[in-house]
């Protein structure tokens, strides 16, 4: 008896079960009176959305509006309580000027060109005083009374200096700590900016749980502002069907809803790049949806015509072999989660 191993018959296997399987281009065509067409299988979300962000640490003193109202961008959601922040501060201004007081303080005492000619001359007068004195023209007393002025004003201007080093060093922590200080300032101005939590765009307020006296972090989610009253139905498209779908193209599209919605559409933007999560393109159509009756996460199917000659194509290239390829217009047809697709 003949003895296959297990990668001989999983391969074997393969290759007889590779003529039943149908490719993700081929599950797209469909024959509906006599042509054929595309359907693809799409997911609704909304034109536009925002988070609601906290934008500081600190207290909800008031909330203004509530979970479903409509808001329009850069309407005010909530208001932080300000007073800590003033009293914050106040109490680094305080700090600005008594720092600045202090280096205030700091005046340059006598001394610099002007102690410097004073000692010089002081010298000169030793020295002329030191020649008369060998000779016998001055005293004793005249001599160590200018050698002692002159050591005097050495020492002196000695300890002017040394003062005025250690005082450099002091204002320079001042000085730094001023600094600091003055970021803090900028700081805690730009968190009373933020003071009020303000709408990222046009929509209804959803998911929003902010209530006054609740204590929040910078940037928390609080909710979420979704706009419905357009909405973008993006639809998987096997890659191999690309060249028969065009920007601008009207599609129609049925919505997975009860009683079903229908409504035609056209194609704003293909991405050609096959979306990693879903392996297909991503084709992106816009609605009006004044009435709100399309919601977020409705499944849909997007009816794709095609012309005589692309429809003869994909006859040739796909379905000819396979005239079993019935669709069935029901909610079955609706396979995998489409609610990750990637926003283009």
């Amino acid at each position: 008896m003949r003895r296959f191993t297990f990668a001989a018959v999983s391969a074997i296997t393969a290759i007889l079960l590779s003529g039943c399987v149908k490719s993700a281009e081929e599950k797209q065509i469909k024959e509906v009176n006599n042509e054929t067409v595309l359907r693809l299988e799409g997911f609704v979300r909304p034109i536009d959305e925002a988070k609601v962000l906290t934008t500081n640490e600190g207290e909800i003193l008031q909330v203004l509006k509530r979970n479903g109202d409509r808001v329009q961008k850069g309407d005010v959601i909530a208001v932080y309580d300000k007073e800590p922040i003033l009293i914050e501060i106040e109490k680094v201004r305080a700090k600005i000027r008594a720092k600045e007081r202090s280096l205030g303080y700091f005046k340059k005492s006598g001394g610099g060109p002007e102690n410097e000619a004073v000692i010089d001359n002081a010298k000169l007068q030793l020295q002329k005083i030191a020649q008369l004195y060998h000779i016998g023209a001055a005293s004793k007393i005249e001599f160590d009374n200018a050698e002692d002025r002159y050591l005097t004003l050495l020492v002196s201007e000695e300890e002017r200096r040394t003062t005025e080093l250690e005082r450099n060093k002091v204002q320079a922590v001042d000085r730094g700590m001023l600094d600091e200080y003055y970021g803090e300032l900028a700081q805690l101005k730009h968190k009373l900016e933020r003071t009020n939590i303000l709408a990222a765009t046009d929509g209804f307020l959803t998911n929003f749980k902010l209530q006054p006296g609740q204590r929040v972090s910078g940037n928390d989610e609080m909710g979420q502002i979704v706009n419905i009253e357009r909405v973008v139905v993006y639809g998987a498209l096997a890659a191999g069907l690309y060249q028969y779908v065009k920007e601008g193209q009207k599609v129609k599209i049925s919505f997975m809803t009860m009683p079903q919605i229908q409504r035609m559409g056209i194609v704003d933007r293909i991405v050609p790049v096959v979306d990693p999560q879903i392996g297909r393109m991503i084709i992106q159509i816009p609605l009006k949806n004044p009435d709100y009756a399309i919601q977020p996460s409705t499944k849909a199917l997007i009816e794709v015509t095609l012309n005589k000659a692309d429809q003869g194509k994909v006859r040739k290239t796909y379905y000819e072999s396979d005239k079993r390829s019935k669709y069935i217009d029901d909610k079955s047809n609706i396979e995998g989660d489409y609610s990750k697709y990637q926003k283009y």
